[in-house]
């Protein structure tokens, strides 16, 4: 997305040309590292569906459909490295990549956004919203962000317009940087989303911060207020710089900025947080692990001793001695309290 309108004074050479040796030491191991890593999230929250533990079931469905984007994102890498480079690339191709690479960006951010808003309800109002995280209400959610993302992904077909010399993911027409294609994406697309997740990420640590003197499961919730500032940190580092710079490159090709060494300046740091917001795919998995954690601290939270087995399992015996006795009619009814209960003894 570089700005290769070149004026006479101006030239933005020697940024592209940099940034090709760059985005080849990024991108190649972003998408080695993406393509493993996500493939292993997909796969280990599917295991926590199969098991079908309904505590964790809907927070696994968001992670996958995030490692999904994700995917979706890394797969796109290799064509982009290549059609950056080439100039006149078959257009429809061109824009099909395009596309796919912005759907999985804001499919990513409007993901996150439904987490952070689910956990905070979550939080704040366990028992109402048991009632609405059904699997399938879930699942009707990451639909809808498919869609909105899709839909909203139309403005990327026209990206080119009549631009006789265009390379892939450069060159965009005067059209996609006016202010009826750009504020929607920015606002709707970044700005709408990140109040939200900072919103709903500072409740939720209040919240759990304020509970530390009144919960037993201290360690759980930890965890969880682990997963939340990641969630954040990693959504603020990815995605914050390269939306700063589009507002920057907006301001170029609208001619708020004249100053050829300035906006080569924006050129280089809109290339350059392109280049690294990939690197979310990865991030994305600090996430995923500090998701899994809290699942396994919350299941061992809840798991009962050995102790406590060896006394449940002695209880259960003597109710049933108990019960058989009574169908042999060798006691009365009203004698089982009197007889002495042996769990104490096991326990000590």
């Amino acid at each position: 997305m570089s700005q290769q309108n070149q004026s006479e004074d101006c030239s933005f050479k020697d940024v592209d040309n940099l940034m090709k040796t760059v985005q080849l030491a990024v991108q190649i191991p972003t998408f080695l590292l993406g393509l493993l890593l996500n493939v292993l999230a997909i796969r280990g929250f599917s295991s926590f569906l199969k098991k079908k533990w309904p505590c964790y079931t809907a927070t696994s469905i968001y992670m996958i459909n995030l490692a999904v984007f994700d995917l979706l994102l890394v797969l796109s890498l290799p064509f982009k490295m290549v059609l950056s480079r080439r100039e006149g690339s078959f257009l429809p191709f061109c824009t099909l990549v395009e596309c796919l690479y912005f759907i999985s960006m804001y499919g990513s951010i409007f993901t996150i956004c439904f987490i952070s808003v689910d956990r905070f309800l979550a939080i704040r109002y366990p028992i109402l919203v048991s009632h609405i995280r059904s699997p399938r209400k879930i699942f009707g959610i990451c639909c809808i962000i498919w869609v909105l993302v899709w839909v909203g992904s139309t403005p990327v077909y026209s990206f080119h317009g009549k631009v006789a010399n265009y390379t892939c993911f450069h060159n965009m027409s005067d059209g996609t940087w006016s202010a009826k294609v750009f504020f929607p994406f920015e606002v709707f697309g970044f700005l709408l989303p990140m109040s939200i997740i900072g919103f709903c990420s500072s409740r939720s640590i209040h919240i759990l911060v304020a509970r530390q003197d009144y919960t037993h499961d201290w360690v759980q919730q930890k965890a969880c207020i682990w997963t939340i500032a990641v969630n954040l940190a990693v959504f603020v580092v990815s995605f914050l710089p390269v939306h700063l710079s589009f507002f920057l490159q907006f301001l170029v090709r609208n001619g708020f900025i004249v100053e050829c060494r300035t906006k080569q300046n924006i050129s280089l740091f809109l290339q350059l947080s392109m280049c690294f917001s990939n690197f979310n795919c990865c991030l994305d998995v600090f996430c995923y692990y500090f998701v899994i954690k809290e699942f396994r601290v919350d299941i061992m939270t809840h798991r009962p001793s050995r102790t406590q087995l060896v006394h449940q399992d002695t209880m259960n015996t003597m109710v049933k001695g108990k019960k058989s006795c009574l169908e042999e009619g060798n006691l009365n009814p009203n004698s089982i309290g009197n007889i002495p209960s042996q769990g104490s003894d096991v326990v000590g």
